[in-house]
């Protein structure tokens, strides 16, 4: 006969069962332990990981799941920190996370996923997100709630951090995912099965332990359910009315009167396009009182099926009635939007109307970063204009700008174009001067070998094919006094600038050069300034190319500085060694 010893662990219905667990683990195949000393961080290719993990259900179950929970931990930063602080709770006395219990927790949201933002995203719709993509397990494929129809299957899954959990760098560390699959044996095992964040299959050590954090998918030794209540089916939603918005379609739905807390626990809602297939589950509402969703995701003027489930745990009711909805009229987008700097205070504002359609104005918006503090109207225009100039700007200032068609009360999408605006007048040359260099650093040139030299190259990338190519090639600068670590030069021109953008930009590279030494050759970074492609203020900027460039002296390398055609003509440039500082300026004087 068995004997039993019960405890309550953190107000949770769970006792630590102490004696013979070989009955347990027969009829619910889960005796499936990890030991933290088994498993190593130098991890290498799987030659066959697949020969690892067997064929049995229960194993495609426990890969499926890892898989999603690694793809769900790259993603979110808020999941990896809630799986930190919930392990370092050691709620079993070792640092494991039981699924369902966390499976309700809110999450912060995607940013991919912002225009149809949920406020009770929770640990639930993160994974069934990611596992809905795992093919590989065509059961929880079919499933309304595959997460929840694990939970109901494995009651005891659990995601552990068993070395390492304490310095586990959350925000910044994404670990390996393994799991212990179903002949997983610890006196035996020498490797596991795991999945890397970039998405290979690798084998782990299962002997040595790791030094960073490891994930392991696993079902928990250590707690046993205490006489779990019979599930609860909640009541069937009814009478699903849909309503046209401003901003989309308005659900609203009704609950029996039986319908609480102790048998509801919120809705599923499920939607279905002109473009899809079948019904997808869209959003999840929580609370058993909340019985509207506003549907702010949908395209002007197309059909929408809908219906709502109710659920309680891991248990769904019947679906609600069918309902179809179009989405309200609104303006589409105008089809191009362009921001296109002429002169020092003069920016042309181009767009392109969608006249397919009705257009009762469309309306240009500017905001000046640091002197506005939104979006002003800048103008209203016919549906038959379609540019603009504006000629208030204020040089060094970034300016976006955007673009809306309007009919009646309906707003479209908006397009957005920005500038920098620049000191200089773009619509004329504008000379850069080399006036003065400085360094603080001695060891640039010892005593011995005389007053410092340097030279100076300067390279620019082409706009359109991204080729560098040299501006000006080793500008001699010497010094003319020993004791002084400034120089002040005339009449040392690099270029006219007058590029066709005014985000150009210029790589200096500067050295004090050896002489007679032979050649110094190095591979610098050529700087260059891009939009980013939705142009909504930001420059991807500084990406580089490499690119050799030779020297006919050996030398001390200062290294490499840029300079951005929008920014102030009169400064200094900084380079990384010695101290070396470099003044340009627009004049000789």
């Amino acid at each position: 006969m068995l004997q039993f010893i019960t405890y309550r662990v953190m107000k949770k219905r769970f006792h630590i069962k102490l004696g013979i667990r070989m009955i347990f683990f027969l009829l619910s195949v889960m005796v499936i332990t990890f030991n933290c000393e088994r498993i190593d961080n130098r991890a290498e290719e799987a030659t066959d990981p697949e020969s690892l993990i067997s064929k049995k259900q229960f194993n495609s179950d426990m890969k499926d799941f890892s898989l999603a929970v690694s793809s769900a931990l790259k993603e979110s930063p808020g999941f990896r920190n809630l799986i930190k602080t919930e392990a370092l709770k050691m709620f079993d006395g070792d640092y494991d996370v039981l699924i369902s219990d966390i499976v309700t927790v809110r999450v912060p949201q995607s940013a991919s996923d912002i225009k149809s933002a949920n406020s009770n995203y929770c640990v639930r719709d993160l994974l069934q997100g990611h596992i809905s993509k795992i093919t590989s397990s065509t059961r929880l494929k079919s499933s309304a709630s595959p997460i929840d129809d694990l939970i109901s299957q494995y009651p005891y899954l659990q995601i552990a951090v068993p070395v390492n959990a304490e310095e586990w760098d959350a925000e910044n560390y994404v670990p390996v995912v393994t799991f212990l699959p179903f002949e997983y044996d610890d006196l035996t095992a020498k490797e596991l099965t795991a999945f890397t964040p970039d998405g290979r299959t690798i084998t782990l050590d299962a002997v040595t332990p790791p030094e960073d954090p490891v994930i392991v998918v696993s079902m928990n030794e250590r707690i046993d359910l205490e006489d779990p209540k019979a599930p609860v089916t909640p009541p069937d939603p009814a009478n699903l009315t849909g309503i046209m918005t401003e901003s989309g379609i308005r659900l609203m739905w009704l609950m029996p009167d039986t319908a609480d807390s102790d048998n509801t626990e919120g809705y599923y809602i499920y939607r279905k396009s002109a473009a899809d297939a079948n019904y997808i589950l869209y959003s999840t509402i929580y609370g058993v009182y909340n019985r509207s969703f506003d549907d702010n995701g949908v395209e002007s003027a197309k059909v929408y099926s809908y219906y709502v489930v109710a659920f309680y745990n891991a248990e769904t009711s019947s679906p609600s009635n069918y309902i179809v909805v179009t989405a309200p009229q609104k303006p589409k987008p105008v089809l191009s939007f362009d921001a296109i700097q002429h002169a020092k205070n003069e920016v042309e504002l181009r767009w392109q109307n969608d006249n397919s359609q009705y257009i009762s104005e469309t309306v240009v918006y500017k905001h000046v970063v640091g002197v506005t503090s939104d979006y002003e109207v800048f103008g209203s225009f016919t549906s038959d204009e379609h540019e603009t100039f504006d000629r208030d700007i204020t040089p060094g200032k970034k300016i976006i700008y955007k673009v809306q068609h309007k009919s009646g009360t309906q707003e479209s999408n908006p397009k957005y174009d920005f500038v920098q605006a620049p000191y200089r007048d773009i619509s004329r040359k504008s000379p850069v001067f080399i006036k003065q260099i400085r360094f603080t650093d001695w060891r640039i040139e010892r005593w011995p070998a005389g007053k410092p030299e340097f030279y100076v190259t300067v390279t620019n990338v082409e706009p359109i094919n991204k080729n560098p190519f040299k501006v000006q090639d080793q500008i001699d600068l010497r010094f003319e006094e020993k004791e002084k670590t400034s120089q002040i030069f005339q009449g040392v021109k690099v270029l006219d600038w007058q590029p066709g953008y005014w985000f150009d930009m210029l790589t200096f590279t500067a050295v004090e050069y050896d002489r007679p030494s032979g050649k110094l050759t190095l591979t610098i970074g050529v700087g260059y300034n891009m939009k980013d492609t939705l142009k909504l203020g930001f420059l991807q900027g500084n990406a580089g190319i490499e690119y050799p460039i030779v020297f006919e002296d050996k030398g001390e390398q200062c290294g490499n500085s840029y300079f951005d055609y929008f920014a102030n003509p009169e400064t200094w440039l900084v380079f990384p060694n010695y101290g070396v500082q470099i003044r340009l300026s627009e004049t000789d004087n």
